[in-house]
Formats: C-alpha cells, structure tokens, sequence
C-alpha cells in the first residue's frame, strides 16, 4: 500500500496529538476521581476509560505506519 509523504506526516501528527490528549485526559480522570473522596474506590476508571478511547485508536494507528513505512 503506498500513501502519499504528506499524508504519512498527517498520520503521524494525529498519533502525538492522540497520544497527547490521551495523557491529559488520563491525567485530569485520576486527578478528579482522586480529589473525590465519594468516588476514590474507582480509581481504575481513571485508567481504563481514557485507555479504551485513546489506547486502541494509538495502537491501531502505530501499527498502521509501521506497516506503511517498511514498504
């Protein structure tokens, strides 16, 4: 599969801006369920829905232009 140079820079600028919002919104779950004394006991959701919206979607695209850029 060949794609364009200027759509591989595309792809790759969305993957740090991915990863970037996937940090924050990570941070600022874990930030506000650990300011929560009423909802501390769910700390995990901080992880895991930041993960599910953002890990796959990073994952998905990572493997994808590393497909792209060895051909």
């Amino acid at each position: 599969m060949q794609i364009s140079s200027k759509l591989y820079i595309l792809l790759q600028q969305v993957l740090r801006c991915l990863i970037y919002v996937g940090i924050g919104h990570t941070a600022f779950e874990v930030v506000s369920i650990w300011r929560a004394p009423e909802v501390s006991h769910l700390w995990y959701y901080g992880l895991v829905v930041p993960g599910l919206y953002y890990l796959i979607p990073i994952v998905v695209l990572t493997i994808f232009l590393a497909i792209v850029s060895k051909r």
